[in-house]
């Protein structure tokens, strides 16, 4: 008997009855095993690989447990369709499954799927439709050589990415649909079954891999993570040891220590940039090893300064804010000099650390080993990038806490000065004669001094956070000065607001004065010039009259002589009238008793009369006189009186400071303007222009003032009280009008006003 006839009836014995069921059974246990390793990993991992394993072993399972029940129950189909069925559905799920990763793109390993998907329900429908038979194996066997084949190759242009075991299962696949092709089919059953179990192994291999991975990565991860619990405990410490003082020389002594420490250098030394200087730099603090203890310099003994230049390896670092490894001898030496400096020759590996922040260089760390035998590495690097962010901070803190503490004594001494110098403004406050009265924005009274207290008969307490309503009432009405009665007293006060610079009120200072006794002197004088006026005029007009009467002649014939006396008495007398008259003017003026009996007056009568009066003097002086005057002028609202004695003040005026040769000109026009209400108003104007000395542009606004004279040498020649131009403007007001001036020394002067015409 051959050996192919043995495995033949070998192969019917396992496909068939109790044989049969041991094969399914067998395929199915493989099938269960994958499942079972497969989907725990799965569950645990969440990895689709072993989720597309799971599902490969759930259709063998199926399949298989399928088969064995289609067994047992008598129900096995005819033909080998059944069976190429099932292991061209195994084939293609673990080809899916387990070369998924080496498809590009992944998603042509759906399509694979689908199309071997395709391919077998064809053939197995076509099988159904023609009827199976078992002589007639070729085309599923063929099937399972190209799916078997397909996959081997793919495996093959991947197999770094695959595992060999997964390679030999696809080998024993393609085998068994050779040996399926050629008409062995026990043979090719027994193969088909060897692949399986290799599908389980390259399983557990991969599970197995991928636990080993992960384990390495977890003990990486571990270290990884103790260390950097490490690096961020020792950098907490550091920070709590920099943070609790915020003096820079005790700042800068503890992070040179724990640098050195931290990465266990010999010496750390700190360099701060010199102040105004870019390219300089001094040696701040510095902590080393030397002899048998550590030293440490949070302030050293002498200022040592180092040009950058002279180190391009710190000047490098500095400048570009990079941190620097040096540890080849050409790049430490360089750093000698700055050891000789310090009287410490310990030249070796140097890591040099800019200390920046924001953009900002704040100095420089640098850290060294004692010798060639220890050198810095990536993790000491690092530690001190790690380590910078906090000192960066810490320098700065203790660079604005100085600042501060610095501000904060300037501002203590300033607060001292302005403590003194407010005691001593308010000595002067209380020493001072006027009452001073402080209110703030609401009115409420914030100071008083000791003479407010006297002039308004309240004591300080009761003044303090009151509402002075009336006195603030009064003097605003009053446009910020008035005087008013205040009891008994007669008070003078002013207003003035406080603001600040941008313009928003503080508050307002009302100073006050006792004018009771000064208003009652004046009263005693303003009566006393007015009765001595009067009993002055009366006699100077008897005098003027007789003199006038000798003149004419009516007590006979007179001599050239005496007529020139009696003319000389008459001009005279003529003086003292109007000096009379201007005191009787001033006492009615500061009596406020002036009485304007208004009527329509022919301005131009009574500039002619003035000009008639005064044209004598003018000829004596050499003056020229000369009167413009236009017929017609509608005539003016006015006191005739009044209105004469305000042109011969301003005659006067003019006569008397015009050197001789000189020229005097009046002449009048009509104006519209604005009266106080802003109505439209007709007014005269009236201009005496001089020749005269003229007046400076800043003593224009006061020779209206009383008694007030310009000085010069004709003033003092001319003679006068000043009161003449004072008596001017305070006439000009009371009828409506105003006065100005309009001067340039040594080319004349020209006073113009203006009167309402009368209404028509």
């Amino acid at each position: 008997m051959s050996l192919g006839y043995e495995l033949q009836e070998g192969t019917k014995v396992l496909a068939q009855g109790n044989g049969g069921v041991a094969f399914h059974l067998i395929c199915a246990v493989i099938g269960l095993i994958i499942l079972g390793m497969a989907a725990d990993e799965w569950r645990r991992l969440g990895a689709a690989e072993y989720g597309r394993l799971a599902a490969a072993a759930g259709v063998l399972l199926l399949g298989r447990v399928a088969g064995a029940a289609l067994v047992l129950t008598g129900r096995q189909p005819e033909g080998l369709w059944f069976e190429g069925f099932l292991e061209g559905a195994t084939l293609a799920a673990f080809t899916w499954a387990c070369l998924f990763q080496t498809f590009s793109p992944p998603r042509r390993a759906n399509l694979f799927l689908a199309a071997s998907a395709l391919l077998l329900g064809s053939l197995l429908a076509w099988d159904l439709l023609t009827g199976p038979s078992l002589a007639a194996p070729a085309p599923w066997s063929a099937l399972l050589l190209l799916l078997s084949g397909f996959a081997l190759v793919q495996w093959g242009r991947h197999w770094r990415r695959s595992l060999l075991w997964t390679g030999g299962a696809f080998l024993l696949s393609l085998l068994s649909a050779g040996l399926a092709l050629l008409g062995r089919q026990p043979a090719a059953l027994l193969s088909h079954l060897a692949a399986l179990p290799l599908f389980a192994v390259g399983t557990y291999r991969a599970i197995v891999l991928d636990l080993s991975a992960y384990g390495l990565e977890l003990k990486a991860i571990g270290e990884q993570t103790l260390r950097q619990t490490e690096e961020m405990a020792f950098l907490l410490e550091v920070n709590q040891a920099i943070a609790a003082s915020l003096e820079l020389p005790v700042v800068l002594e503890r992070v040179s220590e724990a640098a050195a420490r931290a990465v266990n250098a010999d010496w750390a030394y700190i360099l701060l940039p010199k102040e105004g200087s870019g390219e300089e730099m001094t040696v701040a603090a510095r902590y080393s090893w030397w002899g048998r203890r550590w030293t440490q310099e949070s302030q050293v003994q002498r200022e040592l300064t180092i040009r950058l230049a002279d180190y391009p390896l710190l000047r490098h670092a500095v400048l570009r804010r990079r941190q620097l490894l040096a540890n080849r001898p050409e790049e430490y030496e360089q750093f000698e000099p700055l050891h000789r400096l310090l009287s410490r020759p310990q030249a070796g590996p140097t890591l040099i650390q800019p200390i920046y922040l924001q953009e900002r260089s704040l100095g420089a760390l640098l850290l060294g080993h004692a010798g060639a035998q220890r050198t810095f590495n990536e993790a000491d690097g690092r530690l001190c990038q790690g380590l910078v962010a906090q000192v960066a901070t810490a320098m700065e803190n203790a660079r604005l806490y100085q600042s501060l503490d610095e501000q904060a004594r300037q501002l203590a001494d300033l607060l001292r000065a302005r403590e003194q110098e407010l005691a001593q403004r308010l000595a002067i406050l209380e020493s001072i004669a006027d009452g001073v009265v402080v209110a703030g924005e609401a009115g409420e009274v914030v100071l008083v001094n000791a003479a407010a207290e006297t002039i308004l008969g309240l004591p300080r307490q009761q003044l303090l956070d009151r509402t002075l309503q009336r006195l603030y009432t009064e003097l605003l009405l009053a446009g910020g000065q008035a005087v008013f009665e205040w009891g008994d007293r007669l008070v003078r006060g002013s207003l003035a607001p406080v603001k600040m610079s941008d313009g928003s009120l503080l508050g307002h200072v009302a100073v006050l004065r006792d004018v009771t006794r000064e208003r009652q002197a004046e009263e005693a004088k303003s009566k006393f010039i007015a009765t001595i006026s009067h009993e002055l005029r009366t006699p100077m007009t008897s005098i003027k009259g007789y003199v006038e009467l000798l003149v004419a002649g009516a007590a006979g014939r007179l001599t050239a002589q005496q007529r020139q006396f009696l003319e000389v008495v008459a001009a005279n007398a003529e003086r003292m009238v109007g000096l009379v008259n201007n005191l009787i003017a001033v006492s009615q003026v500061e009596r406020g008793t002036i009485q304007i009996e208004a009527q329509a007056v022919d301005m131009r009568q009574i500039i002619e009369e003035a000009v008639q009066a005064i044209r004598p003097q003018a000829a004596e002086r050499q003056l020229d006189l000369a009167a413009n005057l236009p017929p017609g002028a509608c005539p003016v609202q006015g006191d005739p009186y009044f209105l004469r004695q305000i042109m011969d003040n301003l005659l006067n005026n003019a006569l008397r400071y015009t050197p001789p040769q000189g020229r005097i000109t009046i002449w009048t026009a009509e104006a519209h303007l604005e009266d106080g209400q802003g109505a439209p108003q007709r007014y005269l104007v009236v201009n005496v222009r001089d020749t005269g000395v003229g007046i400076p542009a800043e003593e224009q606004d006061r020779i209206f003032e009383p008694f007030y004279r310009v000085e010069n040498p004709l003033s003092l020649e001319a003679g006068g009280v000043g009161m003449g131009l004072a008596i001017v403007r305070r006439l000009v007001e009371a009828h409506g009008g105003r006065i100005w001036v309009e001067s340039q020394p040594n080319a004349g002067s020209t006073f113009s006003f203006v009167i309402p015409t009368a209404p028509p």
